[in-house]
C-alpha cells in the first residue's frame, strides 16, 4: 500500500519580526500525577522531589486530591520558570545571533541581539505534556477510587509502585471499563480542559527575560516516548516508562474506541486558543479508506469538520501497521517509507525503535 503524510508546521509565528522561542521548556504533567498520588516522592528513584501534599491515601475526595495536584503543579512551574530565564540568559550571553537580529523587525533599531529581545515580538512556548494521559488517569481515580470506591487508594498505590505486577486484571478494569479522552465524553474531556486552562493562565502570569509573554503549547514533538521514561505507572493502565500520548491533543494510543468523529469531538472541546504556541492532533488512516469514492468523500468531510471545530492543526498518516512491522524487519526494503511524527516528516526506518513501536500502535481509522 502507499503511504502519505499529510504535512503541517506546529507553530504559529509572524514572520520577520518575532522570537517565538518555541520548545523553550516541555512541562511532563503526566509525572505531576505521579507524584501528587505518592506525596511529591519519584516511584522510580524514591527521591523526594516534589512538595510533600499527601499520599493519595490521605485525600478523601477528588476534590482534594485536585487541590494537592495543583500545588504540585506550582511547585514545578516556578522552578521551571526560573530555569528558562536563566537559560535565556545565557543563551543571549554566549551565542547571539547576529545574522538573525539582521532580518528581525526593530533589532538593529534598538541596538539588540534578538536573543537578548530585540525582537518586535518576544514570546516563549511552553509545551502542556500531555493532556490525554491527564484526563485518563484522574477519570479513573474519580470514578474508581473516590465515586464507586471499587478500588482503594491503597490498592491504587500498591498497583502504581508495583507497575501493576501481579494487578494484570485490575490494570484491564483500568484500561477498559472507565472511559477515556477522545471517545467524546464530554465529563472526561472536562478534566482535559481544566488543567489546560488552568495551566496556560497561570503561563499568562510569567514574563520572560526578553520582556515578553509566556505562551501555552499542547505538542511533543517526539518527546512523548523519553519523557515516558521518567514516569512511573499510571492510574490508567499505562505501564512505567513506556511513552506518553502522541502529538499534543490526541488520544492516548489505542484508548480512541468511538472513531475519528468522536476523537474530533473531544478534541475541539480544549480552547486551542489558549494553546496560541501551536496544537497537534495526530491523525492515522488505513489506505483501503480511499480505495472508493465514498471514502474519500467522507475524509473530506472529516476535514471540513476539523475546520469548523476550529482545531488548529492535525497531521495525518495513511499506512498499513503490517507494511511498518515488516520495515523494522527488513529496512534496507523500505528506505523510502516516510511517516508523520508529531511536528515533522522522518523516513521511518531512520527512526529509534520505540518511536517506530509507537507509531504503529497509534489508532487506524479504516473507511468501512
Amino acid at each position: 500500500a502507499e503511504n502519505y503524510a499529510i504535512v503541517g508546521c506546529v507553530e504559529l509565528t509572524t514572520p520577520g519580526n518575532n522570537l517565538g522561542w518555541s520548545d523553550a521548556a516541555m512541562f511532563n504533567v503526566v509525572k505531576v500525577i505521579e507524584l501528587t498520588v505518592n506525596n511529591g516522592v519519584c516511584m522510580l528513584t524514591g527521591e523526594q522531589i516534589g512538595p510533600q501534599t499527601g499520599y493519595l491515601t490521605d485525600f478523601k475526595s477528588f476534590e482534594e486530591f485536585e487541590n494537592a495536584f495543583q500545588k504540585q503543579i506550582d511547585y514545578f512551574m516556578d522552578i521551571m520558570m526560573e530555569i528558562h530565564a536563566f537559560v535565556d540568559v545565557c543563551h543571549a550571553r554566549v551565542l547571539p545571533s547576529a545574522f538573525l537580529s539582521s532580518v528581525i523587525s526593530d533589532c538593529i533599531e534598538k541596538g539588540v541581539d534578538v536573543t537578548a529581545g530585540g525582537a518586535h515580538y518576544n514570546f516563549s512556548g511552553i509545551q502542556f505534556i500531555q493532556a490525554a494521559n491527564l484526563a485518563d488517569s484522574l477519570a479513573v481515580l474519580k470514578q474508581l477510587v473516590f465515586d464507586e470506591k471499587r478500588f482503594s487508594a491503597q490498592q491504587m498505590l500498591d498497583m502504581l509502585r508495583n507497575n501493576f505486577e501481579g494487578y494484570e486484571q485490575e490494570r484491564q478494569i483500568l484500561i477498559n471499563q472507565v472511559p477515556k479522552y477522545g471517545n467524546d465524553i464530554e465529563w472526561v474531556d472536562a478534566i482535559a480542559t481544566k488543567w489546560t486552562d488552568y495551566f496556560a493562565e497561570k503561563l499568562d502570569t510569567y514574563t520572560n527575560v526578553r520582556g515578553g509573554r509566556v505562551q501555552m503549547g499542547l505538542y511533543t514533538v517526539s518527546a512523548h516516548v523519553p519523557m515516558g521514561l521518567n514516569v512511573a505507572a499510571t492510574p490508567e493502565g499505562r505501564l512505567a516508562k513506556s511513552p506518553l500520548a502522541d502529538g499534543g491533543v490526541s488520544a492516548m494510543y489505542g484508548r480512541d474506541k468511538n472513531g475519528p468523529t468522536a476523537l474530533i469531538n473531544s478534541v475541539a472541546r480544549l480552547k486551542h486558543n489558549n494553546a496560541s504556541n501551536g496544537s497537534l492532533l495526530n491523525m492515522k488512516f488505513l489506505p483501503s479508506m480511499f480505495d472508493t469514492a465514498e471514502g474519500k468523500s467522507k475524509f473530506i468531510a472529516l476535514i471540513r469538520g476539523l475546520v469548523k471545530k476550529k482545531i488548529a492543526h492535525v497531521q495525518i498518516n495513511v499506512m498499513d501497521a503490517e507494511e511498518l512491522k515488516a520495515a523494522q524487519k527488513e529496512p534496507d526494503q523500505h528506505t523510502n517509507l516516510i511517516v508523520r511524527v508529531a511536528g515533522y516528516t522522518a523516513y521511518f526506518v531512520e527512526l529509534a525503535d520505540d518511536l517506530q513501536d509507537e507509531i504503529i500502535e497509534r489508532t487506524a481509522h479504516g473507511g468501512d
